[in-house]
């Protein structure tokens, strides 16, 4: 891939990552929602065990207080509400201690119906070298109807290498050294595992709280439309770093192959 033609599609794609706050979106009409919202613990990604150097963590993460967790969440299900299509449906992140806070908002909110709930094991953020850990996030399943769609298969090892599952996801955290970071980023393959479920080629996914812009890096390998909005501007310049990082790697071959680009 030359650098020009690369250039202009970094550059296009930077264009669908918008600076916005969440309740700045209406009527965005996406087939499919992908989000992980703030922890709610104090975080900021800084920390010296987290396998990173705190100097390439960008600013700008905004943490929501745990005293406002519930009203948060209330804002993000009526975000939802108000931008999926009408046979759309989403797929919440949580970890720590508000994953009760995030499945009580959801069984209250009338407009959308929580299908299930699935969980992601992974290897523990903070480097433990005498004790290696394991840790377990929530993925919470929410559809706007009962005309939802999912695939039984994907092309990531969730599927290929043993049988399929709904309910957990083993996929490994994929550390990336010496590049601008931002504080929380989920890994390629399971964001390609969850859209190959949920999606189908051209179908727009969004992210309200996109943070380093994942979602839209896989989305575009996979074929799918994206749009990105987050208050940090610095997590605009997370994903143009990503983006060149995954553009310049031998996946860019494998997709080729397979005609997604």
């Amino acid at each position: 891939m030359c650098r020009i033609s690369k250039d202009k599609i970094i550059k296009e794609l930077s264009s669908f990552y918008k600076i916005r706050d969440m309740l700045e979106w209406d009527n965005v009409q996406a087939d499919l929602i992908i989000t992980d919202p703030p922890f709610g613990i104090q975080f900021s990604g800084k920390n010296g065990n987290y396998n990173r150097k705190k100097e390439n963590v960008v600013d700008g993460y905004v943490e929501w207080d745990v005293r406002e967790y519930p009203e948060k969440i209330r804002q993000l299900l009526m975000v939802i509400d108000k931008n999926l299509n009408s046979q759309g449906q989403a797929l919440i992140f949580s970890g720590w201690n508000n994953s009760n806070i995030i499945h009580n908002e959801i069984l209250k909110y009338k407009k959308l119906y929580l299908e299930g709930k699935m969980y992601w094991i992974y290897n523990f953020a903070p480097a433990c070298k005498k004790r290696p850990a394991h840790n377990v996030y929530e993925i919470f399943w929410v559809t706007k109807s009962d005309k939802w769609k999912y695939n039984n298969r994907c092309s990531t090892e969730h599927c290929s290498t043993g049988e399929p599952n709904l309910t957990t996801f083993i996929v490994k955290r994929d550390y990336k050294m010496n590049m601008p970071k931002y504080p929380t980023r989920l890994p390629f393959k399971l964001l390609q595992s969850l859209i190959e479920h949920f999606s189908n080629e051209n179908d727009l996914i969004f992210d309200p709280l996109a943070g380093s812009g994942m979602l839209g890096i896989v989305s575009y390998f996979l074929k799918r439309n994206f749009i990105l909005g987050d208050l940090n501007e610095n997590g605009k310049v997370v994903f143009e770093s990503l983006l060149t990082f995954y553009m310049d790697k031998p996946l860019v071959g494998f997709f080729q192959e397979r005609g997604f680009i």
